[in-house]
């Protein structure tokens, strides 16, 4: 599991590196709000037609080989997007990002082949918690490299920064990685994709996967929307921004790496589930009285802790109620469905942005969170695995 956390940490260092700098390259070729929004979405776009694709070519050939071909195609977008010379560029080489994304399925479905059922939910927190480390260092290192004038940063160098880090995820991962043992399933009894997906989407899997898009619509708004808000309300630049991810990422680590399988065998993951969407809609409600720093960190608190409990929970009850033979299709089609919600929720908190107020991104956000906790709450009442 270890050497698949590290290529997993490795991957992310680079792909953490993108994110502080994104909002201001689309900036710098005068895109508005909205575009900028877009610009994210895009990426989602095209990982919600991958991911499936990425999850059942791993049922089938293997788990390695596909996680390193979607590493070394996101080292190749990396490298055009720090190239780019125009907004249309960006959103070329953000597309091609989002199409090798399945690696995102293909590890959750790693991890899903080598760990018992009762113990996914703190598995999936080391992923989490390689998520969350990446995103320590990444937007650091991001927001660093791109130079101390926010009127004027630097991104190509941030580019090929991540781009060596996904070509070196590659290597790390063709040198060190097995392939993990899983159940065999032959050829000639796999289910064509349609019979797949519908045995895939029965009652509670579709359920969970419905509450995976809420949650991931929410939390790619609140990406979205961050810089252009503390931009806006404080005046930050790439290198704030950096520091924020990264103690938001700090936080990720914590809880999802160290914490989240105490709490779930102490609680249970429904309860667990229900802590994070509450904490995390109020982080977002809180928006409007914030006015300095503290608010602003406490706020951060809120909403990354509540990120930490409630995806991972979320992912391992996904897991959990798949077939074995279908992990990597069931975690291919809930990353499609957290796909769709990154594709919606960017471009909607851009319009909510520029059209409505600079808070209302966070405000509708909260409002969406807490129908989330109103099902979550109702999954608990039904009695059902947890």
């Amino acid at each position: 599991m270890y050497i698949l956390l590290l290529t997993v940490f490795v991957d992310l260092v680079g792909f953490g590196i993108i994110f502080p700098i994104l909002p201001f390259y689309a900036l710098h070729y005068d895109a508005s709000p909205t575009e900028v929004t877009l610009l994210i979405a895009t990426y989602s776009v095209f990982q919600l037609v991958s991911g499936p694709i990425w999850g059942r070519l791993s049922d089938r050939f293997g788990r390695k080989w596909m996680l390193l071909a979607t590493l070394f195609g996101g080292g190749l977008s990396y490298l055009w997007f720090g190239f780019a010379g125009s907004l249309a560029a960006l959103f070329a080489a953000r597309s091609l990002n989002g199409l090798v994304a399945g690696n995102i399925a293909v590890a959750q479905a790693y991890i899903a082949d080598i760990s018992p059922p009762s113990k996914r939910s703190a598995a999936m927190g080391k992923v989490g918690a390689a998520f969350g480390l990446g995103f320590v260092l990444g937007p650091v290192i991001g927001g660093l490299l791109s130079g101390t004038d926010p009127a004027n940063p630097d991104f190509g160098l941030p580019c090929l920064a991540a781009a060596g880090m996904s070509f070196a995820a590659c290597l790390l991962g063709a040198a060190l990685l097995r392939e993990p043992v899983r159940q065999d399933v032959s050829i000639g009894t796999q289910p064509g994709r349609t019979s797949a997906l519908r045995s895939v989407l029965h009652g509670r899997v579709l359920w969970l996967i419905g509450l995976m898009f809420l949650l991931t619509f929410v939390m790619s708004q609140v990406i979205a929307v961050f810089p252009l808000w503390t931009g806006a309300v404080f005046q930050w630049g790439p290198r704030e921004i950096g520091y924020a991810y990264a103690f938001i990422g700090i936080l990720t680590f914590a809880f999802q790496g160290l914490l989240i399988g105490p709490i779930t065998r102490a609680l249970g993951e429904g309860r667990v589930l229900c802590l994070g969407t509450a904490l995390f809609a109020a982080g977002l409600l809180l928006v409007p009285w914030i006015t300095g720093l503290p608010m602003l960190v406490l706020q951060m608190t809120l909403i990354g802790v509540g990120m930490s409990l409630a995806n991972p929970t979320l992912t391992a009850l996904v897991s959990q109620s798949a077939a074995p033979a279908q992990q990597g299709m069931t975690l291919g089609v809930a990353t499609s469905s957290s796909g769709a919600g990154r594709i919606i929720g960017p471009p909607m908190a851009g319009l909510l942005f520029q059209e409505v107020g600079v808070n209302w991104p966070f405000l509708v956000g909260g409002m969406v969170m807490l129908s989330l906790l109103a099902q979550s709450l109702a999954l608990m009442r039904l009695n059902r695995p947890a």
